[in-house]
This record gives structure tokens, sequence and C-alpha cells, in this order.
């Protein structure tokens, strides 16, 4: 009796054990549910708010770019408010509203590049940037004339996103030792890093941390 009521009780265990890992791991070819995303806990759960064939919706996306331009989504005749909304998905990759920046009167979204623990998204903007310009004597090479003029520059913005709590940071080198301490091998090797092609290793770290770290999504299904 004593035998089956230890026999019951590790089954018991490990059925509750179990079910605390059930779902779907979160690897670098997740596809998460296309759709709509008004926030980002919902996409912490592989829930839009709403289906695409719920809504109405102007968009081109770029898959090379990982760029998604939107002009309008409509749910039940009704405009949404595209500033308001985390983002969408589309073929299984999630775009991030980027925040203040329309072109041409759309919204730009940017694919998450790299999706895990820590994910990755980048996205370019043109502004303008203060320029000093001289004129110059020919003759003499003595400057005689100055003044600033404003030039457009497209300016890369590389971003990092974690996961758990949602919180979006610059790729820098701070940054990510700020987000990877509990991985003190890759730590170590982030922090002997030179100044020479910095962000490209940056990103290769990304990779391998998140492959070491385990992120469970719930089954949508």
């Amino acid at each position: 009796m004593q035998y089956r009521f230890y026999n019951i009780l590790f089954w018991m265990l490990s059925s509750f054990l179990l079910s605390g890992q059930e779902g779907q791991l979160l690897t670098k070819n997740f596809k998460f549910e296309d759709g709509v995303y008004l926030t980002f806990e919902a996409l912490q759960q592989n829930a839009p708010e709403l289906a695409w064939d719920s809504v109405k919706t102007n968009l081109v996306t770029n898959p090379q770019t990982f760029i998604t331009q939107i002009e309008y989504i409509i749910h039940q005749k009704d405009s949404i408010d595209l500033a308001s909304i985390w983002g969408i998905s589309l073929g299984g990759i999630p775009y991030i509203l980027v925040p203040n920046v329309k072109k041409g009167g759309l919204y730009q979204f940017a694919g998450l590049r790299v999706r895990g623990k820590i994910c990755y998204f980048d996205y370019s903007i043109r502004e303008a940037k203060a320029m000093e310009m001289k004129a110059y004597n020919p003759l003499t090479g003595v400057a005689f004339r100055q003044g600033t003029i404003e030039r457009e520059e497209e300016r890369l913005y590389q971003k990092i996103l974690h996961f758990e709590t949602g919180e979006i940071r610059p790729l820098n080198k701070q940054n990510v030792l700020r987000w990877i301490k509990d991985d003190p091998a890759l730590s170590e090797s982030v922090l002997e890093l030179d100044q020479e092609q910095v962000i490209q290793k940056l990103f290769k770290c990304l990779l391998i941390y998140d492959d070491r770290q385990e992120i469970w999504l719930p089954y949508t299904h």
C-alpha cells in the first residue's frame, strides 16, 4: 500500500512539473501568430488581439529590410490609432512600431531580426544635420565667408528588446552586459571586445546568448 502511494505521489509531481513546461520554445526560427498586437503582453502570449481576416488594411512590406509600412488598419468600420499599438506579425515575424516616424503618411514597423530572450531590430531615419560651410578665396586660400547649412543624412538605429520585460535599449556594450549578466562566460567575452566591429560582434553574442536561454510561450491551439 505504501509503495503504491509513493507511485501515485511521484506521478502527480511529475505531471505538475511537466505542465509547468508546456508551451512552445521561443527560438530564432519561431513563427508568431500573424495579426495585430495591440500590446507587448499580447506578443508574450503569442495571441494577437486582431486577426488579419478581421480587419482591412493597406500595407507594404520589404523582407530584405525588415520594414513594413502601413497606411491604415480598420476594424469593424473603426480606424485603429496605429500610433498606439505595439505592432503586428507577418509571416510569423513580429514588427514593432517605430515611434514618431512616418514616411509619406505611412507608419513604420521594424521586424525583430533576432527573436529570443533578447530580441534585436533596427531602422533608418533621415535626419537633418547642421554642417559648417566656408567659402575660400581661390588666390589666397583664405576663408572669406562661412555659414551653417542643413543636410539630411540616413541614420541607423539599432535596438534590443528584452522579451521578459518589454524594455527597449540601444544596442551597445553596456546594455548587452546589463542583460546577459546571468551568463558569466559570455559576459567576459563581451568585456574583452575591442572597439573595432564591436556592434557586429555584439550581434553574434546575442545569438549565442539566446541559444543558451529558454523562453516558453503558451500554446495557441
